[in-house]
């Protein structure tokens, strides 16, 4: 049976596992939405949204800017209806489903559906909705409040925290850096995941340039090159595949960690 002391440190892991788990999902989907017909820029960092906001409007690019625009009230409407929902359910296990899922369903539906059947300008504001949601339910990192959903202000905080730990020799800013540094790598490592599911090779040693999507173009033929791998090749179908398995499968992972109970 667990102790007070153990059942706390358990809540604690889950909830952290909660925002490191939003935290990658959303470095994924930032990845997935640089690399689509119809966003073809970041979901999450509103810094870049905003400025390219003004520069569609000052060039007449409607479409654009009403993407732009729509990403922008979709993030901000998210974050408002998470503040008035964390706190919808006293079982904490079933507000974690619902605050995980008003996240993850959306995310898992573009690639799927949203992309073929509706417009962009509202896939943007679904989206947006969906990653500002994220920003409002999932911030707490042990003993820290994180912003999950863009990595500026977790870098900025990386440096001053390793400046205190490492070079004022500060003992209690040790775990905050390594905090922040999970958070920064979460982020980079959902990006890198997608660009691996969306490089899938079909066949070793072939040769012939074939048809390139996603990213990572570059270093994926560096490496099959110096390897004597052939040329390298994607197979769309398989990529398509591969780049929303691997969405569906770490969206449904964290719903085995929420916290249950009365787990804070």
């Amino acid at each position: 049976m667990l102790t007070a002391d153990s059942a706390d440190r358990s809540a604690t892991f889950k909830v952290a596992f909660m925002t490191g788990a939003s935290i990658f999902v959303l470095g994924y989907i930032n990845a997935l939405s640089l690399n689509t017909n119809d966003l073809g820029v970041m979901i999450t960092p509103q810094t870049g949204n905003v400025i390219w906001m003004g520069l569609n409007l000052a060039s007449g690019y409607w479409l654009y800017f009403f993407e732009n625009l729509a990403l922008f009230f979709g993030f901000m409407g998210g974050a408002i209806f998470a503040l008035f929902t964390q706190s919808m359910f006293k079982n904490r296990l079933h507000q974690a489903y619902y605050n995980w899922s008003i996240f993850v369903i959306p995310v898992i539906l573009y690639p799927l559906v949203m992309q073929y059947v509706i417009s962009a300008v509202l896939s943007f504001f679904i989206i947006g909705f969906s990653s500002g949601a994220a920003l409002g339910y999932f911030r707490k990192m042990y003993h820290m409040e994180i912003n999950n959903a863009m990595a500026t202000g977790n870098v900025r905080f990386l440096g001053l925290h390793f400046a205190g730990a490492f070079i004022k020799k500060n003992p209690k800013e040790v775990a905050t850096f390594w905090i922040f540094f999970v958070c920064v790598f979460l982020f980079a490592a959902g990006a890198f995941l997608y660009a691996v599911l969306a490089n899938i090779d079909y066949g070793l040693g072939l040769t012939g340039d074939g048809t390139i999507i996603g990213i990572g173009e570059h270093s994926f033929r560096f490496f099959r090159q110096t390897l004597g791998m052939g040329e390298y090749r994607v197979d769309i179908v398989t990529s398509n595949i591969a780049r929303f398995a691997g969405l569906v499968v770490i969206s449904i992972i964290p719903y085995f960690f929420c916290p249950k109970g009365t787990d804070a």
